[in-house]
Order: C-alpha cells, then structure tokens, then sequence
C-alpha cells in the first residue's frame, strides 16, 4: 500500500496530472487517538510526504512539513497572487505560538529562523568592552558567530564553558564561571551537537539572582518537548518553526519579555515598529516604538508562511504535546540503549539521565571515522547528521514522530557492521 502510495505521488509530481493542490490535500484523516499506538504513529507518517524507501533521521537539521501544513501555505500562496493581497495573517502566528510556548502574543516577533533573533537580541544589549557573556563550547555557528562578532567590534569578552554529563553538574559550572564582570549568559536550550537538555530553568533563576541577562536559543525545543517561556524566566528566547515544530521554511520566532522590552534596544525599522514618524517636522522625527514585539521585526515577509505556523501548531496540538514528547523520546531512549548494548567502542556523548536527554543521540565509535558510518548509512537511504562543530566529531542521530523502531534497528545494525568492519 505504501509503495502504491509513493508511486501514485511521483508520478502525479513528475507528470504534472494535477495541480499541487489537489496533491497536497489528497492525504489520509487523521488517525483517531484511541486507537492501537504503533498503528497511530504509522497513520502519523502517512501525514508526512517522506520517502517510505529512506529512513529519515535528521529532523534537528530539517524538520518535514506534514501535508495539512504545505497544503495551507500553498493554497494561500495562490490567493495572494490571485487577488494581489498584501500582508496579512502575523496575527494568527502570534497566537497560534503564543498558545503553544505559554505567553503573551506581544512578547513574540517572527523572524525567519533563529539566527535572526539571536543578532536582535546580541545586538540590542546595552553592553561595553570588557563585559563578559557566558557561552558554551557546543554552540550552532547561529549563536556563537553573533557574539563573537560583537566581541570583535565592541571588545565584550566570550567565555566558553564545557558541560556536565549532568543537568546537576552544567549547572555548578555556570555558577562558578559566574564573576562581577558577567553581563549575560547564552546558552543553547539543547545544543544542536549532542542533544542534552540544560537546565535553563534553573540557569535563568539564577541569571535573574546576580542581575545578569539571560538569553536562550531555542532552535531545537518547541515541538519536541513542551516549552513554557513564561516558567523558564528568560529574558530572550530565540526559536524556530522549521525544525522540531514542523513549519514553513524559514519561519522563526524571537520572545522577549515585556519587562525587558526597554532595555534591549531597536537598531532596525520599518513599517509597524514604531508609534509614529513625520517626514514634514523640522527637524524629521520617530516618536518612538511600539510597545509589543512588532518592535523587532519589518518590512514585507510571506504572510501564507505566517498562515503555515498557525496550521504547524494546530498539527502539533492535535496530536499533544506530551504525546509527542513522549513518543520522540521514547525512541531517543531505545536508540541510545541499542547502541551502548553494542559494546565499549559506543562513546555516547549524549547523557543517559531522563531529564537531560531529548530527542537527539549523539556518539562517536573509539578508532573509527564516523564520517564513513554516515556515507555507509547514506547508501543504506538512512539520513544523519555529522558534527563537526567545535570539533566534537561525532554522529547525531534526530528522532521524531514519523519515525520508527524499525528505522532505528536499521540504523543500529549498520552502526554495527560499521564496528565489526
């Protein structure tokens, strides 16, 4: 059935039989919650467009929209070139992600991917030469590059802290990297490299006690784990909506507290950020800037991919949060006990305490290149992710809810192979 599905697909895309519309609407109910659970998560998959013939284990990377959500942004797409629309549709999102991240839809600014709020919120900071920033030794290019660059210009003072093999441990070597000249701590939510969930919560609270800005980016929780922006206490949090939470390319999110609005300046304007401007005044003036999130954010953006967040968190929310993180860590679990069983030349990077593992392993294998395992599993159709970030070298390994155990026992047995070989 699933290779009679994927040939029917292919073939409408190569031949052009109908138009993208009808293919992308033309996919199966959602499965009703009740029913058997590894029936659920196989009906789950069919959601998705992804090759039944390759195992996809790379969703930290990019996350596959599901058909409801590319049939929205498509359809809305051809409304706007069809009447000439313009704008529309930021209220939705802000909502929708409101809802999802638990705050207020004024504290949020859509961006186009993290990157971008990480640079409102790096450059927006009032910081002088000399002031220190707590970072980390696995940061994505995304976060590390903004800072450094603003170390380069203004002379702040990076700080790079390894982390523990515990959330305990990641804690106490914050605290002790702490001095009278920190400024700011910016720490991923789960490093991009291997997968650990900080203790954030804890890091802010701690960040608010000595009077240090706290910024987190999240490129990687929302839509794996359940995300409560107001419970964590940061003052910034940069996330996406293309990875984990299955958006629209290109779609982030930037959620900066209204207490800490006025502080982190604006440096970029256009249409909607401010409370009034006037060309005609001698001398010209800007009277100032709103007073919610559009603050941060200008300029023509695609509303239709605005419309796909909203439709994303509706897929999400229909499925559960908890379910989901349930299930994606669940198979995180599996994945990472698997490979430990297949003996001492398994270096896991990743912790295996609960609280501290998400969906995300990473390992390397003693004596051996994990590049090769990557090419070897690569001609098996089975996707991953290296990471060569701050030279940790290792493979990485994204689970998420179209995937399977049997997916995973794919993988395990070419890792392996790769061990025996």
């Amino acid at each position: 059935m699933r290779n009679r599905r994927d040939f029917i697909k292919n073939s409408l895309l190569l031949a052009g039989a109908i138009g993208f519309s009808e293919f992308a609407s033309a996919h199966p109910p959602m499965p009703d919650e009740n029913i058997d659970e590894e029936l659920y998560w196989k009906m789950i998959r069919a959601q998705f467009p992804l090759s039944s013939s390759r195992a996809y284990l790379n969703n930290g990377t990019m996350g596959p929209s599901p058909y409801p959500v590319l049939n929205e942004v498509y359809q809305d797409m051809l409304l706007v070139d069809t009447n000439g629309r313009y704008g529309g549709h930021e209220d939705v999102a802000l909502k929708s992600l409101a809802s999802l991240l638990g705050t207020k839809d004024t504290e949020l600014t859509l961006t186009r991917n993290v990157t971008e709020g990480i640079n409102i919120s790096c450059w927006g900071l009032p910081l002088q030469a000399g002031d220190e920033v707590i970072m980390s030794t696995h940061e994505h290019v995304g976060n590390a590059t903004p800072w450094l660059n603003r170390a380069k210009l203004h002379g702040i003072v990076i700080k790079a802290i390894p982390l523990g093999k515990t959330a305990e441990e990641t804690l106490d070597i914050v605290k002790k990297t702490i001095t009278k000249k920190t400024k700011v701590i910016a720490l991923p939510h789960i490093p991009c490299t291997i997968g650990q969930i900080l203790p954030v919560k804890e890091i802010c609270a701690l960040a608010r006690e000595k009077g240090i800005f706290s910024f987190v980016d999240g490129a990687h929780p929302p839509g794996m784990i359940k995300v409560d922006l107001k419970d964590i206490g940061c003052d910034m949090y940069a996330g996406c909506c293309h990875k984990w939470l299955l958006g629209p390319k290109g779609t982030g999110f930037l959620y900066v507290s209204e207490n800490f609005r006025n502080t982190l300046q604006v440096y970029y304007g256009g249409g909607g950020f401010d409370t009034g401007w006037d060309m005609l005044s001698n001398p010209p003036v800007l009277k100032g800037y709103i007073d919610n999130g559009h603050r941060y954010y200008y300029g023509t953006q695609n509303p239709s991919l605005f419309k796909g967040i909203a439709k994303a968190v509706e897929f999400h929310q229909q499925i559960g949060t908890e379910r989901i993180s349930n299930r994606v860590k669940s198979l995180a679990a599996y994945l990472q006990e698997s490979l430990i069983k297949l003996g001492p030349k398994v270096e896991m990077l990743t912790p295996t305490e609960s609280i501290s593992r998400g969906a995300q392993i990473a390992f390397k294998i003693t004596d051996k290149d994990v590049t090769k395992l990557q090419t070897q599993c690569n001609e098996k159709s089975i996707t991953t992710r290296f990471v060569a970030e701050n030279n940790i070298n290792c493979l990485r390994i994204s689970t998420h809810i179209y995937n399977t155990r049997e997916e995973i026992d794919l993988f395990v047995t070419e890792t392996d192979k790769f061990i025996r070989s």
